[in-house]
């Protein structure tokens, strides 16, 4: 997380699998000379001249042709495609004098960090799930920035049963409950910190600690953890 525009959150790794295509061959024998190229009518399926068509009776007649038509069967059905499902616009958390604060969806930056916004917004990591589904949801902001409080400035004076709230486009709202607060060296955030499955996790994170002057940012994470209800 960036701190004056320049402390980042612990790094967030994202593999990146790379297809290789192996070269056709043995690389010590040529290849041998391409098929011929297919006359006509074996493009279109006509027979050649001189040649019945499969299942067509030897004649003038075209009863054999027609009666060799098959229809195709009926196609499969295209799965619609779900509608989008709202995402959390607000956050409040009473304890921290947090009312009604912004949410924006964000991802990583170019560094390969969780991006977070200004002072004023929380940012929700838009690849994970969203607060409430199973799963971990990740909501971050600032300590400060540009010299402005951010909103998770006093994240650390949670405790355990505090409540909050996450408001979502249409209207609905999900009510959470504090669960634990902790802090932790960044190398060390737990990887299920981003976990797409399990049981519906809550977690607020910001920078903690000592503040690294040569590295340019904190050396913890204050990170805490609510569940449903």
């Amino acid at each position: 997380m960036r701190t004056g525009g320049s402390h980042a959150l612990a790094a967030l790794v994202i593999a990146a699998g790379v297809l290789f295509v192996p070269a056709c061959g043995d690389g010590g024998t040529p290849a041998g000379p391409a098929p011929a190229r297919p006359t006509s009518s074996a493009v279109t399926g006509k027979p050649a001249a001189g040649a019945e068509a499969p299942g067509e009776p030897t004649g003038s007649g075209t009863g054999g042709v027609a009666a060799a038509i098959r229809p195709l069967p009926p196609a499969a059905a295209v799965p619609s495609v779900p509608a989008a499902l709202p995402v959390p616009t607000a956050l409040t958390v009473e304890a921290l004098g947090v009312s009604a604060a912004p949410v924006a969806a964000v991802g990583v930056d170019e560094t390969g960090d969780m991006d977070v916004p200004g002072a004023r917004e929380v940012g929700w990591y838009r690849y994970g799930p969203r607060p409430g589904d199973a799963g971990s949801a990740v909501l971050a902001a600032h300590v400060a920035y540009d010299g402005v409080d951010g909103v998770f400035r006093h994240l650390g004076s949670l405790a355990a049963g505090d409540r909050l709230t996450v408001a979502f486009a249409g209207g609905e709202a999900r009510s959470f409950t504090v669960t634990e607060v902790t802090r932790v060296p960044k190398p060390d955030l737990p990887a299920d910190t981003w976990a797409r499955s399990g049981e519906p996790r809550l977690v607020l994170i910001t920078c903690g600690g000592d503040f690294d002057a040569e590295a340019g940012s904190y050396e913890d994470n204050v990170v805490a953890y609510a569940r449903p209800g």
